[in-house]
């Protein structure tokens, strides 16, 4: 007797985009949920009803989905993002159990700022970003000059009360002819300094996200000729939360809710191997 290597192969996967127009297309998302909340979910069933195939389709829509964690809000620090001309995202960049603290030996970047050493960091009710020495050039060959900028912000476990600080130590504005413009040092929260021709400078900026997170940017600089740089230093992210008590999910765990789908998806093919092979060693 031959035998058809295709009889043989994976069973016939359901395109999972097109899932909903199969039978059984109501019990993925509760499969889904299944999934989210067990480590070991098992399908049955009479045979030809679809196991297989809604097994399949609901791991590979799982596996291919971004973690819901990915995008849970986490306690972050950075010391620069830049649009315009010169372009960066989040310079120094520490997170909470992702990686703190981080320390850059300096920044010298298209010859419009330098900095000292930066130093950011998060932890699991707070963050800080410190950046010292700080010139940065702006247009009309006028400069911008700090001992140092930074900022803060905490949550508090006792009141659910999160704060934010953001200081310019020593900062002036010099102007070719002009007397040169000292920064406060504790500006209040959204202090706006308009400079005409040469920048709009922002300071102790302080926002709320629509997941309950405090930002706070110690120094905000949009220039107004050329190139419409903008520029933004020290800025420190906190979550309305206690992070240690709710860590987020890690590499290592991802890993294994993966391989967990991997061998649902595997138990199902191999079940379905085993009972092709037994029909065919059955004799006629």
């Amino acid at each position: 007797m031959s035998v058809n290597s295709r009889s043989l192969c994976c069973p016939r996967v359901v395109n999972p985009l097109s899932w909903e127009q199969q039978p059984g297309a109501g019990d993925l998302p509760a499969l889904e949920a299944l999934i989210g909340a067990h480590r070991l979910v098992t399908v049955v069933g009479a045979g030809g009803i679809g196991k297989t195939s809604l097994a399949v389709a609901t791991a590979l829509m799982a596996a291919t989905a971004p973690p819901a964690a990915a995008s849970a809000p986490v306690n972050q620090s950075y010391a620069l993002n830049a649009v315009g001309h010169f372009s960066a995202q989040t310079i120094g960049q520490a997170t909470y159990s992702g990686g703190s603290p981080v320390i850059l030996p300096n920044a010298d970047t298209a010859g419009i700022l330098h900095t000292g050493i930066i130093t950011d960091s998060a932890g699991a009710v707070s963050a800080s970003s410190r950046i010292p020495a700080l010139s940065v050039v702006l247009p009309a060959h006028g400069s911008l000059r700090t001992a140092a900028v930074s900022s803060s912000c905490s949550f508090n476990r006792k009141t659910g009360v999160v704060t934010g600080q953001g200081r310019v130590t020593g900062g002036r504005v010099t102007r070719p002819g002009r007397r040169p413009l000292i920064l406060p040092a504790s500006a209040a929260p959204n202090t706006r300094i308009v400079i005409p021709g040469l920048a709009v400078i922002i300071l102790n900026r302080q926002y709320t996200g629509p997941a309950g997170t405090l930002t706070a940017e110690a120094l905000r600089v949009r220039m107004l000729r050329g190139h419409r740089q903008r520029l933004v230093f020290a800025t420190s992210v906190c979550v309305r939360a206690d992070m240690a008590a709710a860590p987020p999910v890690n590499n290592r765990t991802l890993r294994l809710t993966l391989g967990g789908l991997g061998l649902l998806v595997l138990g199902g093919i191999a079940y379905q191997l085993t009972r092709r092979r037994r029909k065919l060693a059955t004799p006629v």
